[in-house]
């Protein structure tokens, strides 16, 4: 593989923000040139990826999240195969131990009642644009209620049993 092709490579996943760094360059430098001003091209494109570089960097680390997505495989790192991802696995195991040897019971059911909320959080405010703290009629009233009664309630107490984890997120899931 050619240097080129390597470096064409690892740009991949930016081709869209240099080719917008590079359009917006080209439309400045032809616009000033338009107007009769002759700008020092190369500090302009410094000065254009300065900025945007700023920007995305904003508008990568404080936007608003989207709802959160568990992928199922480590990306490159996995073997392709479904499950691969350690997240998956580490939950398995602790419900498993839960399940059949009584195992961290407390802690998992706090851990998965706090994603859990969080979740329909998320949905809650993807969806229709509500904040359960802030608009709690609003909220319960679009919530189906056993999903409502997970965000404001105390877990049941059973929460890392299959079958009512299953029930909870199929109901998610329809949502």
């Amino acid at each position: 593989m050619s240097a080129v092709a390597r470096v064409a490579s690892v740009l991949a996943p930016w081709r869209r923000r240099l080719v917008t760094v590079v359009v917006v360059w080209l439309v400045l430098v032809l616009g000033a040139a338009v107007i009769g001003l002759s700008p020092a091209v190369p500090l302009l494109l410094l000065g254009v990826f300065a900025v945007m570089a700023l920007g995305w960097f904003v508008a990568d680390h404080l936007a608003a999240n989207s709802v959160t997505v568990w992928p199922l495989v480590d990306g490159e790192l996995g073997s392709g195969n479904r499950g691969d991802d350690f997240r998956v696995t580490s939950l398995a195991n602790r419900l498993e131990a839960a399940d059949t040897r009584g195992e961290g019971r407390e802690a998992v059911v706090r851990d998965l009642h706090a994603v859990l909320a969080g979740i329909v959080r998320e949905r809650l405010f993807a969806t229709h644009g509500i904040v359960p703290e802030e608009e709690p009629r609003w909220a319960e009233g679009v919530t189906p209620p056993e999903l409502w009664q997970l965000v404001v309630g105390l877990p049941p107490a059973d929460l890392y049993r299959p079958v009512v984890l299953d029930g909870i997120l199929r109901r998610i899931e329809n949502w």
